[in-house]
């Protein structure tokens, strides 16, 4: 009886998945990209940050008609400067005039304008591309993405707000999920194993601060290192066991977040590919990287993934396979 329960739990998530969230594809050819920018810092506060939203814009309008990806992830510090609603409609113009899909976690900045993340909320899920939803607070919500494939779905995307400051008083520092989200993703990550026949699917997951697990998986010697780390990663200060759970889980292949604009590498831990995305902004705030955006290209069938950095003067570096829990460099770019 215990095992029907279950089973019949996970299959009423699974469904309930299904209806909140439209569906991808992969294409004719198994194929399904994805473009992710980060901490795009938009601000049109005076005529020299104007003019350099303007480069971002620019950049953003070469990467999407370059790449023609299948979806586009926004992984926080989106906008960073008021008037915000400007900004926002600015930003997701591109994206919405190509009619593509979209994914928007919000960073620690976004809130810290002159819209609140409940008025963000509304702007971002105002497009038809959106794939966002809100929470009962009218706030984005943590969602879960299906690409459908011959079998359907054949891979997950969790897109995760990783939130902004400590909420408790005596701890500074950044951010950290909270347990009710790591129950939420094991409790969805169960439903659609249970509904693949007890096979976990294929995972990604995007949100805007790095895992603890970063740090000590970056300065493992053992693990193959590709890209930069020009600062140290900024994960928040307590673990709530998110890296655990996805480890556990048997879904996840790959996490990919922002915050950190002078971080763009990818390192292999206990199966998981911590990787980040490439800054993608321009001169409203500090980096030491180009500018440019994370492609990640997943293949159906596969528990892999390869992925690249497309820089503003299309200049390809980086690209890297995922395979058997390993990260490999596909070949030198510069």
């Amino acid at each position: 009886m215990k095992k029907i329960t279950t089973f019949m739990c996970a299959v009423a998530l699974w469904c309930s998945a299904q209806a909140q969230s439209p569906l991808l594809h992969f294409d004719g050819e198994g194929k399904f990209k994805i473009a992710h920018f980060t901490d795009v810092h938009l601000d049109l506060r005076t005529p020299y940050r104007q003019a350099q939203a303007e480069k971002t814009i620019a950049q953003m309008c070469y990467i999407l008609d370059g790449e023609r990806p299948d979806l586009v992830v926004f992984t926080g510090d989106v906008v960073t400067g008021k008037p915000a609603a400007d900004a926002w409609y600015r930003v997701l113009g591109p994206v919405a005039e190509r009619k593509l899909p979209f994914c928007v976690v919000l960073g620690n900045h976004d809130a810290e304008q002159d819209l609140t993340r409940a008025e963000i909320g509304r702007i971002v899920t105002s497009y038809a591309g959106t794939l966002n939803t809100l929470d009962g607070d009218g706030e984005l919500a943590d969602v879960v993405l299906e690409i459908g494939g011959v079998k359907r779905p054949a891979a997950l995307l969790y897109c995760l707000d990783s939130h902004d400051y400590s909420t408790v008083p005596a701890i500074d520092g950044y951010g950290w999920f909270t347990q009710e989200q790591v129950r939420w993703y094991r409790d969805r990550s169960a439903a659609y194993t249970a509904a693949n026949g007890g096979q976990p699917l294929p995972a990604l997951a995007f949100f805007h601060i790095a895992l603890p697990e970063y740090v000590a998986a970056w300065r493992n010697p053992d693990n193959t290192h590709i890209g930069r780390a020009a600062e140290d990663e900024c994960p928040g200060e307590l673990n709530p066991g998110m890296f655990v759970a996805m480890v556990e889980s048997g879904d996840v292949m790959g996490t990919f977040v922002g915050h950190d604009h002078d971080i763009d590498y990818v390192v292999a831990e206990k199966g998981i590919a911590l990787g980040y995305g490439r800054f993608s902004g321009d001169n409203t705030t500090y980096n030491n990287l180009r500018p440019g955006v994370r492609i990640l290209v997943l293949t159906e069938g596969q528990r892999g993934f390869e992925t690249w950095i497309h820089e503003r003067d299309g200049r390809i570096v980086d690209h890297v396979e995922f395979r058997d829990g390993k990260v490999a460099k596909v070949k030198n770019t510069n």
